[in-house]
């Protein structure tokens, strides 16, 4: 299966990670980083850096079908609640949404025990009231209330997971379970620790490995509801410290003591699940692997950065630095005047302060530098009110600030540009990593083909043949190439490929060469049984009855659980109906569709690049792509064509006209002429003629392309 795992770069989320990938599953992460590190997993995986809020979410869920989503990501940060809370929110409600909208089929979220507060029985069940006493806790509570409302008004099976206090390996990359984090950072460093409560105050603690196998327990029973993810044990803070091995250790007494113990019976009853790790057993493990890794915490080192960055930006700090730089120059104008009393070095002063401390500094600068003139003339005797309806005082003044100002704005602005364009090289570099997973993603299907094909026949060469067809990144590519792999491996004739949509009817996309084999170019859906059974149930199905109007068999090509596109065979051996042989059309449309999937995730990725702004044209690299593929076609499959020039002046308006009178199937763009083409799918010249007259009625003028490859 796809699993999608939230923070899977996080302490739970690797651990969940790990452990779905051992049992052979393909693991995807979204994460932002902010407290995991790629550090924690170590196998093949899929991942898109990025907010569970973020749009670009959406493009991860259409290129990778998902089976199910484990939503790890929230922010606990009980300093400043409000941030949190809202990004939780959003992301949780981002994730929810595409979830249903990609047909996910479980959804896992991963709540806390602090949704109880303080609960007066223990240990406390599933059914007793919450009660949050902190915003992260009622944040979660929220969460919860989202999952159930989209079970019951969309149908999302979704299950919810109160998990008790986690403690376990990579446990100090995480803010989760800081106690524990804490006091084994205690013992690396070998300092004393300082401990928020009493000995007495005791919790649930229970070991990440035993939350991975609850949790991958429930995803392969497709459980639903909300459970207690626990130990059911109590551990004291003295009891946890001796463990740990901490001997100094200094308790702060809070006015109440603090008591936890979750229920899990409810879990193991429907689960059929144990945890396996007492607290002695998962600490002994959690310290052996810290003895063999580095425990300090990223976050550390994160605010450290944080606040020499913010003492270094604040504004007296740049004051302080004016004011030392203009101190430099007062000196320097002591020294040098008696020596060149020329050069006006206040202008230099002024310039520097502009381009180090930006335009704020450089209005200080400007005044002290008035200061200056001031001062000296003051010193000369005159009267210090007479100065300030001087006209040469006030226009050295203005110019002064007039070259500050200008030239700390042209430096803010080469600023803001700078940053723009490192905004912009990090947004492409990401978007290459992205269409770089997709294109080895189309290989990695490509050589899974490859394999599926020499364990059931055929001989190498014909294998590596028919797996080339299937390179392309364009579905129309791939339509073509689809059919010659069904030929050789189906070992069948007469395939063709229609494209369904919302309309009555099928268009012809693809289909086999032979000259006899002249398949409709399209079908009426009302008045093809076999291929409304296949749109109907969604599985291959065979002309049990023989009728020799239908195919002898069709399989659907499905994109987000629905049909795109249907394959049907009219020339099938009798001896090949088999079981085995319907189990390997199975095989190879699931692979053809794999493919597609793949090719279409690439479309979708390149949308803005592969269409002209705010139209439905082609650039010219992608329009020229398609007609090559289509001369392709032509002549490896005798699927005609027709390449319209339209000659009007090319306006918006023409390019809707002309894009409203195309099918779906059809294409609009530009060649390297920068003339606009039409490109008419499965039709002839003369069948041309008809979007010929009805552009003309629209006053639009379309002539035959006759040399396809000779642009003027």
């Amino acid at each position: 299966m796809n699993i999608l795992i939230t923070g899977g770069y996080g302490f739970i989320g690797s651990t969940l990670a790990e452990r779905f990938f051992k049992e052979g599953h393909h693991i995807h992460i979204l994460d932002n980083l902010s407290t995991g590190t790629k550090a924690n997993i170590d196998f093949k995986h899929r991942y898109l850096i990025a907010n569970t809020s973020d749009s670009k979410c959406e493009t991860f869920f259409k290129t990778y079908s998902f089976d199910v989503v484990i939503h790890c990501a929230t922010s606990n940060q009980h300093s400043h609640p409000i941030h949190p809370v809202q990004s939780n929110v959003n992301g949780l409600l981002n994730i929810l949404t595409l979830s249903k909208k990609y047909q996910v089929k479980q959804f896992i979220y991963c709540s806390t025990s602090e949704v109880y507060g303080n609960q007066s029985e223990i240990p406390v069940v599933e059914a007793a009231i919450p009660a949050p006493n902190s915003p992260f806790a009622l944040d979660q509570l929220h969460g919860e209330a989202y999952c159930q409302q989209w079970s019951e008004l969309y149908g999302l099976s979704t299950l919810v997971f109160r998990i008790a206090c986690v403690y376990g390996p990579k446990q100090h990359t995480s803010q989760d379970s800081t106690l524990i984090t804490s006091l084994t950072t205690s013992i690396s460093n070998g300092t004393n620790v300082n401990v928020n409560g009493s000995p007495e105050w005791a919790h649930d603690f229970i070991f990440s490995g035993d939350v991975a196998d609850a949790m991958y327990r429930g995803v392969m029973s497709q459980l639903t509801g909300i459970y207690n993810l626990s130990s059911n044990t109590q551990t004291s803070l003295y009891h946890l410290c001796e463990l740990v091995g901490l001997s100094e250790v200094t308790y702060s007494h809070p006015p109440k003591a603090h008591t936890l113990q979750l229920e899990n019976r409810k879990l193991k009853t429907d689960l059929d699940w144990v945890p396996k790790y007492t607290i002695e057993e998962g600490i002994n493990t959690t310290l052996s692997y810290y003895e063999k890794h580095d425990v300090i915490p990223p976050v550390t080192i994160d605010k450290k950065s944080t606040v020499f960055g913010t003492l270094f930006s604040h504004p007296f700090i740049q004051i302080a630095e004016n004011l030392t730089l203009f101190l430099i120059f007062f000196m320097f104008s002591f020294i040098m005047t008696p020596v060149v009393d020329t050069p006006d070095y206040w202008f230099i002063y002024i310039l520097l302060a502009a381009l180090l401390f930006g335009k704020t500094q450089s209005l200080v600068a400007s005044i002290l530098a008035v200061g200056v003139q001031f001062y000296d003339h003051a010193a000369t005797g005159r009267n210090i009110l007479s100065l300030f309806v001087d006209n040469s005082i006030l226009a050295v003044f203005t110019i002064y600030l007039l070259v500050g100002l200008i030239v700390s704005y042209v430096m803010e602005r080469r600023k803001i540009e700078i940053q723009f364009l490192k905004d912009e090289l990090a947004a492409t570099s990401e978007r290459h990593h992205f269409l770089n997973e997709i294109y080895e993603e189309t290989l990695d299907i490509k050589n899974q083909l490859h394999q599926q094909i020499i364990h059931s026949e055929d001989s190498i060469g014909s294998v590596y043949e028919a797996t080339r067809a299937l390179d392309s990144l364009e579905p129309e590519g791939l339509f073509v190439g689809s059919i010659s792999v069904l030929e050789k491996t189906l070992k069948a004739e007469h395939f063709a490929i229609y494209l369904v949509n919302q309309s009555a009817f099928a268009r012809l996309a693809a289909k086999s060469a032979d000259p006899a084999f002249s398949p409709k170019n399209s079908l009426d859906l009302e008045e093809h049984s076999l291929v409304n059974e296949v749109m109907q149930s969604k599985e291959i199905v065979f002309n049990k009855a023989l009728s020799p109007e239908d195919a002898m068999f069709g399989a659907p090509l499905l994109r987000q659980g629905e049909i795109f596109a249907v394959v049907l065979c009219y020339q099938v051996p009798f001896q090949n109906l088999t079981l085995s042989y319907r189990n390997l059309i199975d095989v190879m449309t699931r692979l053809i569709n794999s493919s597609l999937d793949r090719s279409f995730g690439y479309i979708d990725a390149v949308q803005l690049d592969r269409y002209v702004r705010n139209t439905n044209a082609l650039k010219q690299d992608y329009f020229e792509r398609i007609v090559i593929q289509k001369e392709q076609g032509k002549i490896e499959l005798n699927i005609p064509y027709t390449l319209l020039h339209i000659r009007n002046s090319i306006t918006d308006n023409v390019i809707h006209s002309v894009d409203s009178t195309l099918r779906t199937t059809d294409y609009l763009g530009y060649r390297d002429d920068n003339e606009l083409y039409a490109l008419l799918s499965n039709a002839t010249a003369d069948e041309s003629q008809i979007v010929i007259e009805r552009l003309a009625q629209k006053s639009i003028h379309a002539d035959v392309v006759e040399d396809v490859s000779y642009v003027e």
